[in-house]
């Protein structure tokens, strides 16, 4: 004897997949992830070889372990990546005077020059995702996200938590114009 059973009754006080944040969360983050993707890959760059080209424009470190620490990656990873970037002709790798085991790296003149190139691209990244956000909406975002990696046991960058959280006008409602979180970006009229 079979019996069939209907699940839509059986299960009617579960949630639907559209009913839960992470999903959408997700679908955000891959939305993000691929415009910035296309933008850097334009450049033949990806978002993780900028991050490691950012790190030593900035002079973070030059070393393997030090990027690793910088960008928060083993150090396979980083040498992955930097490999990549040497067959590119962005980045050199030269003994290390002081660790005959080690190497430093430092940007070739083509990776100095792209530099500000893939700085503006991420900007214009930020400014197409985050730009209609509000100065209010962005700081709210930001701690949010803070709060959230907290619970993870993940210690947010205090500086990516202050930048931008000084003294700002008061904000339009839709966070348009002047007194948006990404005025700055806009050139002046």
């Amino acid at each position: 004897m079979y019996f069939i059973v209907m699940t839509s009754t059986i299960h009617r006080n579960i949630k639907s997949e559209a009913d839960r944040i992470p999903p959408w969360h997700d679908r955000v983050s891959q939305v993000l992830q691929a415009d910035l993707e296309s933008r850097l890959g334009a450049h033949g760059v990806s978002p993780a070889q900028f991050r490691l080209l950012l790190a030593l424009a900035r002079g973070e470190s030059d070393t393997v372990r030090g990027l690793a620490s910088v960008l928060r990656l083993d150090g396979g990873a980083v040498t992955r990546l930097a490999d990549r970037l040497q067959v590119k002709g962005l980045v050199l790798r030269r003994p290390d005077p002081s660790d005959a085991r080690s190497v430093r790296l430092s940007l070739t003149e083509s990776g100095a020059e792209l530099i500000p190139i893939l700085d503006a691209e991420a900007d214009a990244h930020e400014r197409a995702w985050f730009g209609s956000l509000s100065y209010s909406e962005l700081r709210q975002y930001k701690l949010t996200l803070a709060k959230l990696l907290a619970r993870a046991e993940i210690k947010p960058d205090e500086v990516w938590l202050r930048r931008d959280l000084g003294h700002q006008p008061a904000e339009t409602p839709n966070g348009e114009g002047e007194n948006s979180a990404f005025a700055r970006f806009r050139p002046a009229p």
